[in-house]
């Protein structure tokens, strides 16, 4: 891995005022202990449906809608998972939005919020029911070269969801339009050309219908690769500030983030096959879930749950890996634009309007989060600005003088 500069994070009071701080914390504090709740309810409700005999039951009667169909019954089986796990959280979500709107972040009201909340349920509920069903199935005929035809599979389907979200998913709950023609534009693209970044086009969001916060991220692989950011964040920020924001996105590109990224939950996905196997092949583990094996039609809810269960195992070192990724886009941002005042703007803006927490619990971040925290990003642009500091006196020679950082 290249070698990226680190730095310990400040005090927040070094670059927030004492009311800013409060403001953030006392939005983020509220919303990551509901989401722990929530994922805790997520747990629960998945260890009745797979580890109980009512939750089996229950699972048993919902799959017996498809009758002696077996695809049918193993697609219904993780569809039962899917839907008893939104409903019960669905207070969680609404909470959440309340809180939004409370804090004038969300833009929608609740008919609006809820077609969205459907929406996202009905394609995690596509994309949980249909790969388990096609798992059952193979694992129940066992065609050549099973189980790592299945693995590969696997991978193959993470690969075309890259491929395809921009395109398919993507737009079913956002529209996007090119960047407008305009100095902010050719800024831009000149600044793709610069790092060697074959970008076509930067594309506009909608997420104003939604949200108010401000944010931008990049997707897809080959043709359909897209650098993306919020109108919100055109709308309101400086030119300078979306630029340096677009510079970060396309150092993701650059550094081809998302095609490793893609790879790595492709062989994820790969593994997860091998392992669901070779588990569900175990007689005390079988007995655990109460199923034949992983070609059991109702196999489902222990798949999910071993899913789960495996994916918040690997959350610290995939959150390592996504904050030093996300640490060295920083890093090449500040060398393309060579304005450090400006990246401590940007967190500055992203922290106060996304209500970031500005007191992060250390667990949580190490756990849990994809970025690293806006102290630590805000000391990193400090550090490449004193270590960029122009000489000064006699013959250039002496430190330079120190910036000064609103």
């Amino acid at each position: 891995m290249t070698r990226v500069p680190r730095p310990p994070a400040g005090d927040p009071l070094e670059a927030f005022t004492a009311e800013e701080i409060r403001a953030c914390v006392g939005y983020a504090k509220p919303r990551q202990r509901w989401a722990l709740a929530t994922l805790a309810v997520q747990l629960l409700v998945l260890a009745v449906l797979a580890l109980t005999g009512t939750g089996r039951s229950a699972v048993s009667r919902f799959a017996g809608l498809a009758g002696d169909w077996v695809p049918g019954r193993a697609a219904l089986a993780a569809a039962a998972v899917v839907v008893a796990q939104a409903i019960a959280t669905l207070p969680f979500s609404v909470r959440a939005w309340r809180q939004d709107v409370r804090a004038g972040l969300s833009a929608q009201r609740l008919p609006a919020w809820a077609a969205d909340w459907l929406k996202a349920r009905a394609v995690g509920l596509v994309l949980a029911a249909l790969p388990v069903a096609a798992l059952v199935l193979a694992a129940r005929g066992r065609p050549p070269g099973y189980p790592w035809t299945a693995a590969l599979v696997a991978a193959a389907l993470v690969v075309a969801l890259s491929l395809l979200g921009p395109v398919v998913l993507e737009p079913l709950f956002n529209r996007f339009s090119p960047l407008p023609a305009g100095p902010l534009r050719e800024r831009v693209l000149a600044m793709a050309a610069g790092m060697g970044v074959p970008v076509s086009d930067v594309l506009v969001a909608d997420a104003s219908r939604r949200t108010t916060k401000v944010n931008a991220y990049v997707s897809g692989l080959g043709r359909t690769r897209r650098v993306v950011v919020y109108d919100t964040l055109v709308e309101r920020a400086g030119e300078d500030e979306v630029t340096l924001v677009l510079a970060h996105e396309l150092a993701h590109v650059r550094h081809r983030d998302v095609f490793w990224g893609t790879a790595a939950a492709a062989a994820a996905a790969a593994v997860g096959v091998l392992g669901a196997d070779l588990l569900l092949g175990l007689p005390a583990v079988r007995d655990a879930f109460g199923v034949a094996g992983l070609g059991d039609p109702l196999a489902a809810p222990a798949v999910l749950l071993m899913a789960t269960l495996a994916g918040l195992a690997a959350a610290p070192v995939a959150g390592l890996v996504s904050r030093w990724s996300e640490a060295r886009a920083d890093w090449t941002a500040l060398e393309v634009s060579g304005d450090a005042a400006t990246a401590v703007a940007v967190e500055r803006r992203l922290a106060l309007e996304n209500r970031a927490d500005l007191r992060p619990n250390r667990l949580l971040v190490a756990w849990f989060s994809s970025h690293p925290p806006t102290m630590a990003r805000i000391a990193q642009a400090r550090l490449w600005a004193a270590g960029h500091a122009a000489p000064s006196g006699p013959g250039g020679s002496g430190p330079g003088p120190r910036p000064h950082f609103s």
